[in-house]
């Protein structure tokens, strides 16, 4: 199950007590996002598709309840989405029910007509306000935690993503707005604002899950970095280590070890007794210098090293 399944599945689940008011607003949200209005010989219509099977059975209980239709769910065969089946819930001949839910009106010709966005009259009440947004979330919602964090409604029709990003608003909640393939898209990115959104919509389960996303990726991120700088400084120290070592050749082939300063003669054996080693290694094992003092004497020697280089040049 994915995360976005999971919090759709909350979200169904703490939607059982639904007021008809709200009923009538989930079902509206669910025509416009995942449905289309059906005509035939008895009249209008309308279905719902989606490869969440719980959700369609879920609209099909509150259908019943609310209106007295009956809904049959099938599955669509031969389609898939996304290597999921898709299912199918059929409600003919519902014209009353396009209206209830405000997505069929009468205009002042008497003509019926389909509404593009949703009545005031029907987002009047707090409770109807915030189970628009829920319900947009189940139709038409989704979350990634796969690239970063990213929540996104996306909607074919464009004055209802702008009367969703409104209502998002009102609630603290603003979006950013994209295109995409001929759809308006509002998303959400970064966990502390998506994790807000869970709150809201009733997924505190899926807050959960993702709070524990949060950790693992901290600590994962954190022991990446220590890799990598402890990668690093491995590869200083050969580095370094390879260049003294090459001064030190130098010296020994130029003029030989014995020539040196007997403090850089001693830094030279040692290094050349622990090739690999770094300077906080070679200090432990010396015991008599400090970090800085071989530092300044492995430069010492590098210095030597480059005089003979030039005067053999010469």
């Amino acid at each position: 199950m994915t995360f976005t399944q999971s919090v759709k599945n909350q979200i169904i689940k703490n939607s059982r007590n639904l007021a008809p008011c709200c009923r009538a607003v989930l079902i509206g949200c669910l025509i416009r996002t995942t449905g289309g209005i059906e005509i035939d010989a008895a009249g209008f219509g309308f279905s719902l598709s989606s490869e969440n099977l719980a959700l369609l059975k879920f609209a099909s209980a509150v259908i019943e309840k609310t209106f007295g239709a009956e809904c049959r769910v099938t599955q669509e065969n031969g389609v898939r989405l996304k290597n999921r089946s898709v299912y199918r819930l059929s409600a003919p001949s519902s014209e009353n029910i396009l209206y209830e839910c405000g997505v069929l009106s009468v205009n002042g010709d008497g003509n019926r007509e389909i509404c593009e966005t949703f009545p005031r009259e029907l987002l009047a009440d707090d409770c109807c306000k915030k189970t628009f947004i829920t319900s947009m979330f189940l139709g038409c919602g989704a979350i990634s935690l796969k690239d970063g964090y990213h929540c996104e409604f996306s909607l074919g029709n464009a004055a209802l993503a702008e009367q969703l990003r409104n209502m998002l608003c009102e609630c603290y909640f603003c979006p950013k707005v994209s295109s995409r393939k001929g759809e308006t898209v509002l998303y959400f990115k970064g966990s502390e604002q998506i994790s807000d959104l869970l709150v809201y919509l009733g997924a505190t389960q899926a807050v959960f899950e993702l709070q524990n996303t949060i950790v693992e990726r901290s600590v994962r991120n954190n022991a990446n970095r220590q890799t990598n700088c402890i990668s690093a400084n491995i590869d200083k120290v050969v580095e370094a280590s390879e260049r003294q070592l090459a001064a030190i050749r130098t010296i020994e082939n130029g003029i030989g070890l014995d020539a040196l300063p007997p403090k850089l003669k001693e830094a030279a054996l040692l290094r050349k007794e622990y090739p690999s080693a770094s300077l906080d290694e070679l200090v432990g094992v010396n015991g008599s210098v400090s970090k800085s003092g071989l530092n300044h004497r492995f430069r010492k020697i590098i210095e030597t090293a480059g005089l003979i280089s030039e005067k053999n040049k010469d």
